[in-house]
């Protein structure tokens, strides 16, 4: 029997029901499948990953957002552990992402029966993200957004916490080699993808493959307070109606310098304080991940095919 550990973050997007462990647990069980729940909070989440991943548990798998995804899986990357997803997030940009189902009962079923194939992840100064990483507006409206929050609640304290940082309008002055070249930028907001995004309207979050090998580099172009005001107003965590107002390259590693000994960075929504410069870089096939089985070939279209 297949032995499975989940690990549940009690405080993601869409709220989840202590009682549920028992139920997944059964559910799991349905399909063949022993599996050990447990729910943690914060640090506590990569702590029970290494335990689950050196007891020598076959699948691990997190439940919660991309912040509790990308932290149990960033304990899982050079090791064959095998890693599931289940969709309690808000967004789930990495499930998606992967074309995994959202439905709960479909997604334990890929966890217990599917595939298991290897991702790239990304990595800044040895700390692990599988979503992206940003430097600038968005680290800094993450942390006013969670000084705010346990007073005003979720979306108020977002709008107070954007408001603060259009008010502040910070920059950076950055310097970026890679490719055997350097660019120096002036930008209040950078994103390091894990593979590329789609720079078409509203499709900035999405991202095609999450195995070819490369970071997605896109420097928000310097239009000024107006300008970014602007761009705030059409968009909604990352779904921007212009990506043509970023700059975008490719590349597998990536410095980041600036005039700052250290800075803040986000990755996959959390925040970090960092020392400079930055070094990014692609961790190609890092990470094993329990995808749906291909659809079966219809038997005409062997016939058409062989004839």
């Amino acid at each position: 029997m297949l032995n499975i550990g989940v690990i549940l973050n009690s405080k993601a997007g869409s709220e989840i029901d202590p009682g549920v462990g028992e139920t997944l647990a059964e559910a799991f069980a349905r399909h063949g499948a022993r599996a050990e729940v447990r729910f943690v909070e914060g640090a506590r989440i990569r702590e029970t990953a290494r335990e689950m991943r050196d007891a020598g548990i076959e699948v691990i798998v997190a439940g919660g957002g991309d912040g509790t995804v990308s932290a149990v899986a960033s304990q899982l990357v050079g090791y064959d552990t095998r890693f599931g997803v289940l969709p309690f997030g808000t967004l789930n940009h990495f499930a998606r992402d992967l074309g995994l189902p959202l439905e709960l009962d479909l997604a334990i079923e890929t966890i217990c029966s599917g595939d298991s194939r290897q991702v790239d992840v990304g990595m800044v100064n040895e700390l692990t993200f599988i979503n992206n990483s940003s430097l600038g507006l968005y680290p800094d409206q993450v942390r006013a957004r969670e000084k705010w929050r346990p007073r005003v609640g979720k979306w108020p304290a977002l709008i107070i916490a954007s408001l603060i940082v259009l008010a502040r309008f910070p920059f950076l002055r950055i310097t970026a080699d890679f490719d055997g070249k350097r660019i120096k930028r002036r930008c209040t907001l950078i994103v390091i993808g894990n593979n590329e995004y789609k720079l078409e309207p509203r499709d900035f979050i999405q991202r095609e493959r999450l195995d070819g090998g490369q970071l997605g580099v896109y420097f928000l172009k310097d239009e000024g307070r107006a300008g970014l005001i602007r761009l705030a107003l059409h968009s909604l965590v990352y779904r921007l109606d212009e990506a043509s107002n970023f700059e975008s390259h490719s590349a597998r590693e990536i410095f980041l310098k600036t005039r700052r000994r250290s800075i803040r960075v986000a990755l996959d929504g959390e925040v970090y304080k960092l020392k400079t410069p930055l070094r990014y870089r692609s961790v190609p096939g890092g990470l094993s991940v329990m995808v749906p089985k291909p659809a079966p070939v219809a038997q005409e279209t062997l016939a058409v095919v062989e004839g």
